[in-house]
């Protein structure tokens, strides 16, 4: 791929001041690491971007120098990984320890039913932590209002998750516009903790309009900007034919070909545990030949296994999961960000099931099937119907729709957020 590059007149500087990043954590701390490696290096605003294809290289294009990217984070989880070693993004740690004894405490003291951890002891730890790390960061941002004063760089800050509250307040204190990203419930949550970071944003940041919609029912923002989850689905999947044979040898290696069989990949409190415990007996009953493959671990996987239409797998790679499954569910409790699973599935051609809560609608698209909120289990049993015996024209569509959270659109449109707020 070749773009004719045009460089900016001021240059700029991106701090990154999050609790992980990497090595990661999870899908989020991923997901912010191929943004901010992506804007390091040279590429295109969202208007001059191409129209990206899975696994399929682009067209030429025009794009505009990589900036200045640091990232500022806890040493807790060990040393750099592949994640952002070589990618020309700096990594500054400190050695504040992730958890401590109240954090510790909340997970024990989690409620039962829900397996949420103790809202109390949660934000009490929390509290600790961002008054800590906003006096540690504080420090190191003195050292970059200088530098960017010198070298005549702007400078923008970004955060996201637990430790964006100390961030937050450090970005203000030194007069640095900044970008939020909400990933999961944390700040619906704890909305009183989080409410004066998302407000004092120069942009709050989700995956998908209907988080944003979300967000913008319990917090005043001053501006939402929608950035697709970044996936390369090349580093994770190869090649188109790759990907085709898997699934081609997926399907004909089936030895029950004509068994209904459903995959669900993790198993959470927020990611539908207490409904699968109702729905799954239910559709033993209503739709007996269907049968739920559910990947992953932890206890929540395991406390489906009682159920007698469900196997499971534990940890399994994605590729492995959608290469000869009929039909995916994934549902949520309240918070709809982006379930990227939904997308790898339709790039194997597998259409998915989901819930119409903040952005799962916009993950499926034409490709598959989605469920109003609070819907009777019937209503359930009949779309997994729908979506099964309708999975190959419905494949075809989740496959074409998988493009939206294609890595280098999600850049592009995360540079021009970027671009946006500094009026470059």
């Amino acid at each position: 791929m070749w773009f004719a590059c045009i460089a900016g007149s001021m240059g700029v500087r991106v701090l990154a001041a999050v609790r992980d990043l990497d090595p990661p954590a999870g899908g989020a701390e991923m997901s912010l690491a191929t943004l901010l490696r992506g804007v390091s290096k040279s590429g295109p605003y969202a208007e001059d971007a191409p129209d990206y294809v899975p696994l399929e290289d682009a067209e030429d294009g025009q794009c505009v120098d990589g900036w200045k990217v640091k990232i500022f984070q806890s040493s807790d989880r060990g040393e750099i990984t592949e994640l952002t070693k070589d990618s020309g993004v700096q990594r500054i740690v400190c050695d504040l320890p992730v958890e401590d004894f109240w954090s510790g405490l909340a997970w024990r003291l989690r409620n039962r039913g829900s397996g949420k951890p103790n809202v109390g002891s949660q934000r009490r730890h929390l509290r600790r932590v961002n008054k800590k790390f906003a006096k540690w960061f504080s420090k190191e941002v003195q050292k970059e209002v200088i530098a960017a004063r010198d070298d005549g760089d702007l400078l923008i800050g970004v955060t996201q998750l637990h430790w964006s509250v100390g961030a937050a307040k450090v970005f203000q204190e030194n007069n640095i516009p900044y970008l939020v990203f909400v990933r999961d419930e944390l700040q619906f949550e704890h909305p009183m903790m989080y409410r004066g970071s998302l407000a004092n944003a120069a942009a709050v940041c989700g995956a998908g309009h209907g988080l944003l919609e979300q967000i913008e029912s319990v917090f005043t923002i001053k501006k939402g900007a929608h950035v697709p989850l970044p996936v390369d689905y090349g580093k994770r999947f190869g090649s188109v034919d790759l990907v085709d044979a898997e699934r081609k040898n997926g399907l004909n290696e089936r030895v029950d070909k004509d068994v209904p069989r459903v995959a669900i990949v993790g198993v959470t409190p927020e990611k539908g545990f207490a409904f699968y415990q109702r729905l799954l007996p239910y559709i033993a009953n209503a739709w007996p030949d269907a049968c739920f493959d559910v990947y992953g671990g932890g206890s929540y996987v395991a406390g489906l296994a009682e159920f007698g239409n469900v196997t499971c797998h534990g940890h399994t790679p994605v590729n492995q999961v959608f290469s000869s499954c009929d039909v995916h569910l994934l549902t949520v409790r309240s918070t709809g960000s982006w379930g990227r699973v939904i997308n790898e599935a339709g790039l194997y051609g597998v259409p998915s099931v989901s819930v119409d809560i903040g952005a799962q609608r916009e993950a499926v698209g034409g490709g598959g099937k989605i469920v109003e909120r609070n819907s009777s289990l019937d209503v359930w049993c009949a779309a997994l119907k729908a979506c099964y015996l309708e999975r190959e024209e419905l494949g075809v569509l989740a496959r074409d729709h998988a493009k939206v959270i294609d890595h280098r659109r999600s850049i592009a449109m995360f540079r021009s957020v970027i671009r946006d707020v500094l009026e470059l």
